[in-house]
């Protein structure tokens, strides 16, 4: 779960309301054009900021922006995952998006008079683009797009560097290294968290002819948890074990308590 300001939650507790998205397409934000091509200056693109959701795409452009992120790879409670998330965004073309390209969202509560900080909704790469002209005379461009988890899709490398068995917190920095979205570019952070929670040593062999995935699968279970990629784009170990109790309370649709007379309602 996110930490969100008290503007936040005094937004979503007092009325009407409504969220606003950020989507910031890239590693960076840089000068464009209308038509979302690079201005140059002596053959270099115009770096304007580092890519904020202040300098995203916004609800002016953006038709619709959903995305579905998931703890468990069934319906129900299970541990022994490494789940992906995905996204789909339609926004107004035309706008040369790239093969792979980066695609950060974030979304921020707001009402008539005030708005919340901007809390991160995940980090994407695109797999898919398609644009369709509309009869109200828009052409719209619909990405479908896919978090990092997808980069442990690969066999696990051939590793000459490291003795094995191998500690499982060095196997999966190991891993992580390797989720690189081009062969030779780097791979993603390990959410701090991750650490924390693996705490037993535990010690896995050379995993010959499995999957990085498989291998974060494995390590999953051994800590009754599941791998995802945070909202912020880094590798994250959620165990069974750190979930909140279940308090049966009854909530209002913003996930507040309903209280009378000061006592919480059970059903």
């Amino acid at each position: 779960m996110q930490q969100t300001s008290e503007t936040y939650k005094r937004i979503l507790a007092g009325g009407t309301h409504w969220f606003e998205n950020s989507v910031v397409i890239g590693d960076s934000g840089r000068l464009v054009d209308d038509d979302g091509g690079l201005i140059l200056f002596g053959g270099d693109a115009i770096l304007v900021d580092t890519g904020g959701p202040e300098s995203g795409f916004r609800e002016d452009k953006l038709v619709s922006v959903k995305a579905n992120q998931e703890s468990f790879a069934s319906d129900g409670p299970c541990v022994g995952s490494a789940v992906s998330a995905y996204a789909d965004v339609k926004m107004l073309s035309p706008y040369n998006i790239p093969k792979k390209a980066r695609i950060a969202i974030y979304i921020r509560a707001a009402n008539s008079t005030e708005t919340s900080e901007w809390i991160p909704n995940g980090v994407y790469f695109t797999d898919t683009r398609e644009q369709t002209h509309t009869l109200l005379d828009f052409d719209i461009l619909t990405l479908h797009a896919y978090d990092a988890m997808l980069l442990s899709e690969i066999t696990y490398p051939s590793d000459t560097q490291h003795d094995y068995p191998m500690l499982d917190k060095d196997m999966v920095q190991f891993i992580a290294d390797n989720m690189k979205i081009d062969a030779d570019g780097r791979g993603i952070q390990v959410d701090p968290r991750t650490w924390d929670i693996m705490t037993a040593g535990y010690k896995f062999p050379l995993p010959v002819g499995y999957s990085m995935r498989e291998v974060l699968c494995m390590i999953a279970a051994a800590y009754a948890g599941n791998f995802i990629i945070s909202p912020t784009g880094e590798l994250r170990l959620v165990s069974m074990f750190d979930l909140p109790p279940e308090t049966r309370h009854l909530i209002t649709e913003d996930g507040y308590k309903i209280t009378i007379g000061g006592l919480y309602i059970s059903i």
